[in-house]
């Protein structure tokens, strides 16, 4: 919860500080002198796997620096051992332990602050006041902290460009920085103990043998693949392979509709609400193939590498889709049917465009890649 007049306060505060200290323009920045460098990922986890690729261009160009994330706490261990990252920063979320992260900024000190994803309104004032001389962020148009971006007069930085997939998007701040990419492929990493525990768990209830993993929700409704459809393809995927077991995954909140997804169908295991995310990233990194809808686990198990039947309709694969390393990610898209989409305010959802999507091409494009 919010504390009263918190964001107003704060901008004032800040706005007053930053008018005697001001960041320092790009023109000042000389990447050679850099030590420290904070990277900002306090966003969705989809968002959190599609910056990633801007990582390992930062180590390259920023061999000697440390380098750390500041991302939301429930995603720190996918990061906790990445290579290209010397720590994880927990964020608590809006206001949540702010003085707490503060301090642990502050501790870093950073000289450098690359700014991914940060919507939340605590987000570039922490990272001012943790001392950063320099905080770069694309897009600079939009934030009522704009005052605090180093990149701010570059006209070039103000937006996202249309017609660019996220992760070119991303990438940008690697130009604005003069920073060389090097992959365009999302990746995450998972301490390899973390990961055995992990897999005793899952493997103590579905058995040795192969499955594959159904992630039926997403965030918002309008993205969620009519449940008698989802129902349907389990049915029919057990009759055709009834040695290879499913895992359902999902929250808490998603849980009592699983059960009823999957009611009387034998070799279906729930485990909604019982993964936290090291957890569901085990299970996606074991499973033979994932089909999931326009949903972070959808770019977690291309992230891990793992075949992928994904799920689109009234948002595009083209602009937001999942990319892998080496496996190449199957997706299923259909256009919008209704212009403008009104997204989570749809009023035909569950029968919005999702169910455009039919049983038997979900069912053969997950048959053809389990081959």
């Amino acid at each position: 919860m919010t504390p009263p007049f918190a964001d107003s306060l704060l901008f004032s505060y800040v706005r007053r500080r930053a008018r005697t200290t001001p960041v320092r323009p790009i023109a000042d920045l000389r990447l050679t002198e850099i030590r420290r460098v904070l990277v900002v990922l306090t966003t969705g986890l989809g968002d959190a796997i599609l910056s990633t690729p801007v990582l390992p261009a930062l180590r390259a160009a920023l061999p000697g620096a440390e380098i750390r994330l500041f991302c939301r706490a429930a995603w720190a261990p996918l990061f906790a051992t990445d290579p290209d990252l010397d720590a994880v920063i927990p964020y608590a979320g809006k206001y949540r332990r702010f003085f707490a992260t503060l301090r642990a900024l502050r501790k870093f000190h950073p000289d450098l602050t690359v700014v991914l994803h940060g919507n939340d309104p605590d987000i570039l004032p922490l990272c001012y006041l943790a001392g950063s001389p320099f905080i770069i962020r694309i897009p600079t148009a939009g934030t009522r902290y704009g005052f605090l971006l180093s990149n701010r007069e570059r006209d070039v930085d103000r937006a996202t460009l249309p017609g660019l997939h996220y992760i070119e998007n991303r990438l940008r701040i690697l130009d604005t920085l003069g920073i060389p990419p090097v992959t365009h492929s999302p990746r995450v990493h998972l301490a390899g103990e973390l990961r055995r525990r992990n897999n005793d768990a899952l493997r103590g209830e579905i058995g040795p043998g192969p499955y594959w993993v159904m992630h039926a929700h997403a965030a918002d409704a309008y993205k969620v693949w009519p449940v008698e459809k989802a129902r349907a393809l389990l049915e029919r995927v057990r009759a055709y392979r009834p040695g290879l077991a499913v895992v359902l995954t999902g929250g808490a909140q998603d849980r009592e509709d699983l059960e009823r997804l999957a009611a009387g169908i034998a070799g279906v295991h729930n485990f909604a609400g019982r993964l936290d995310i090291a957890g569901t990233a085990t299970a996606l990194g074991g499973a033979a193939c994932v089909v999931a809808p326009d949903t972070g686990v959808a770019h977690l198990a291309s992230a891990l590498d793992i075949p992928l039947v994904a799920l689109f309709a009234p948002t595009s694969a083209e602009w937001i889709g999942p990319r892998a390393r080496t496996a190449v990610p199957v997706i299923l898209q259909k256009p919008r049917t209704c212009d403008p989409c009104v997204e989570k305010q749809c009023p035909y959802t569950p029968k919005n465009c999702m169910d455009q999507i039919g049983v038997n091409e979900v069912f053969d494009a997950l048959s053809h890649t389990l081959h």
